[in-house]
């Protein structure tokens, strides 16, 4: 077993007031001797609260943090503590702490500060509630008739209530259960099926769900974001097809990983990445898009982080924005998929389990992880304690006959600076007469390294890497242009046209004055101006007379009228849609952006950044539906070699 950390015990009852935003506690505390300091308890309350005056504490109420003098014979102690917490109205989740105490329901978290917190402690609890008439609450652990008791250690408490509609179905591993805040028994037994689907699946993969219950929560905000034991979907994100298999598991794994073993983040935030691997990574593997979904990540990385973003993965703690997100989970998640590959199923999954087992209910290092995993000093050195990633190109390579069949000399260069990456490359090579593709593993300590591999039969092409399996580089030719770019790390200059109507041009403006509130380097032409050679060119209207010949170079199925765009083949009316249009012109990144109003502009503009990865995106002017998208394809790599 893990090193256990202490457990301080709360017996709470809670009184909440939800038209003044008033919060009542009283918190009886059995304190563990290792948790005392000098015969005295520290710890931290949020600095709203009044504590009850007939104890005697040292304070610095600005902060919140109180030291009680507590005889080594006294196990116990009592706080009695009342204030008004203010509520969040609008949850940015990712840069926010948010809570909820008001008629529309209740929220709690750690952030929130609501019961007696000490560092390097961990939590157990009898939690009773107060509630008005008609609410239902929702914490970990078992449900009593007055709130919840949890007797494994948690790394935080939760409370939740409001006026829900809750729906149960028991099954093999847990209980799964939906609070909705309107009625919906559709939605609702879509979400209790899949709760019981990757249940089974993952307590299959990687060992028994830790928990009795796990519950989808509507949310107060448009947010999502998993607690042990339940997870908080937006109402609009909850009701979208495709988050059933996407964001929804990844929150069920999170009580595998972050919920169920928690987070020693002293050497790097592991979970997200194991979670995104596990979960998202995986499904999309399971259905034949992992090759996709992996590139799509190495795109990110190559957008997102420039050398003045990068950071070592040992440094990640969360995602605030899009380079965090890209190494953070990104990077994360190739790391696993590099050892899974290395390792074999077997291994992989014997090591996460046992890792699972050994550490549940407490928290965990990225080392720790990676010693479960075999993970040797030079694998964490280049992808834990390391920023940059290797960059691959074939050099040279000659085909011999050698008696009844080939031996082929191939030459690959790692053209990053610095030092090389140890690295285990998958070559495909596809041999005359043979319908499956021959496959190799080439070991790779050197900036440059010659491959000698005997062959049976003439090869006919041979691709490096070709399923995206390494954390690397991907050159650009691998990749599809992607609206990504918007967004990225790369100069930008954004082109507005001569000829746009007045309407438009002050929309143009209007947003163009939003990006330089947060670029001061940002760079505005109007389209009679020669373009940059370099950093990526922002074509703002399809009248846009930087277009002339665009098209043609970039040589994808796109045409463009005064009355239509015309993609794959399929006549989109230029009024009733916005366009978003990625396109590479040699190695220089373009985008076209189009719209004839400006709400429709709009309303394109607050979708972009959810289809960062598609090379071109219709949208319905009016209600601003998604009408067609996809990614450009990609028919020559400098990564494959056809004879």
């Amino acid at each position: 077993m893990a090193d256990s950390l202490p457990v301080l015990h709360h017996v709470l009852r809670v009184s909440p007031d939800i038209q003044t935003g008033e919060l009542e506690v009283e918190d009886t505390l059995t304190i563990p001797a290792s948790l005392r300091r000098d015969s005295r308890f520290v710890f931290t309350l949020n600095p709203a609260f009044q504590l009850n005056p007939d104890i005697l504490f040292d304070t610095g109420k600005e902060t919140g943090s109180y030291s009680i003098p507590l005889p080594a014979a006294q196990g116990e102690i009592t706080l009695k503590y009342r204030g008004k917490l203010a509520s969040t109205a609008d949850c940015a989740w990712l840069v926010q702490n948010c809570l909820m105490l008001s008629q529309r329901g209740i929220y709690l978290d750690s952030s929130s500060q609501w019961y007696a917190q000490i560092n390097n402690a961990l939590h157990t609890f009898t939690l009773h509630l107060e509630l008005p008439d008609g609410w239902v609450s929702l914490s970990q652990g078992e449900e009593t008739p007055d709130g919840w008791h949890e007797t494994h250690p948690q790394d935080a408490i939760y409370l939740l209530a409001g006026k829900f509609h809750v729906y149960k179905q028991p099954g093999k591993h847990a209980e799964a259960r939906v609070y909705l805040q309107q009625a919906d028994d559709a939605l609702a037994q879509r979400y209790l099926q899949a709760t019981q689907h990757y249940l089974d699946e993952y307590s299959n993969l990687l060992g028994v769900y830790p928990y009795t219950k796990f519950a989808t929560v509507e949310s107060f905000w448009e947010t999502g974001w998993g607690m042990p034991s339940f997870t908080l979907l937006g109402s609009r994100v909850m009701r979208l097809p495709f988050i059933l298999h996407s964001s929804f598991p990844h929150e069920i794994l999170h009580n595998w990983w972050g919920n169920g073993v928690y987070v020693d983040a002293s050497q790097g935030n592991w979970s997200e990445g194991l979670t995104a691997y596990l979960a998202d990574q995986r499904i999309k593997q399971q259905s034949g898009e992992g090759a996709e979904y992996r590139r799509s990540t190495l795109q990110k990385y190559a957008t997102f982080v420039g050398a003045h973003d990068d950071f070592p993965l040992q440094d990640f703690r969360s995602r605030h924005d899009e380079a965090t997100q890209a190494i953070g989970y990104g990077k994360s998640l190739m790391l696993f998929h590099m050892l899974h590959q290395q390792l074999g199923d077997e291994k992989f999954y014997t090591g996460l389990r046992k890792f699972y087992q050994q550490n549940l209910f407490q928290p965990a290092t990225f080392g720790k992880l990676l010693d479960a995993l075999q993970a040797d000093k030079a694998f964490r050195q280049h992808w834990l304690e390391s920023t940059g990633a290797p960059q691959l190109a074939i050099s040279k390579h000659s085909l011999q006959q050698a008696g009844s069949g080939y031996q082929l000399q191939l030459t690959l260069r790692q053209t990053q600076t610095g030092e090389a990456f140890p690295l285990n490359i998958p070559l495909r090579i596809k041999l005359s007469g043979q319908t499956e593709a021959q496959a190799e593993t080439l070991h790779m300590a050197q900036t440059e390294q010659t491959f000698t591999l005997p062959l049976s039969a003439k090869p006919e092409r041979l691709a490096v890497d070709p399923d995206f399996d390494l954390f690397r580089l991907p050159d650009a030719a691998e990749l599809p242009a992607s609206i990504g770019v918007l967004y990225g790390s790369e100069a930008k200059t954004y082109v507005l046209s001569r000829q746009t109507d007045e309407a438009m041009q002050v929309a143009w403006e209007s947003w163009l004055d939003e990006l330089k509130a947060h670029d001061k380097n940002l760079r505005v032409q109007y389209d009679d101006e020669p373009l940059p050679d370099t950093g990526t060119a922002i074509l703002l209207g399809a009248d846009n007379a930087a277009l002339q010949g665009l098209l043609e170079r970039a040589q994808e199925p796109f045409r463009l009228t005064d009355a239509a765009y015309t993609l794959n083949s399929v006549n989109y009316t230029c009024g009733l849609h916005t366009l978003a249009l990625a396109l590479r012109a040699g190695k220089q990144n373009m985008v076209l952006l189009d719209a004839s109003s400006p709400d429709g502009l709009d309303r394109m503009l607050a979708k972009l950044p959810h289809y960062s990865k598609y090379s071109y995106l219709l949208f319905n002017s009016v209600s601003g539906e998604n009408v067609a998208k996809g990614q450009w394809e990609i028919t020559d790599s400098p990564l494959m070699v056809a004879f």
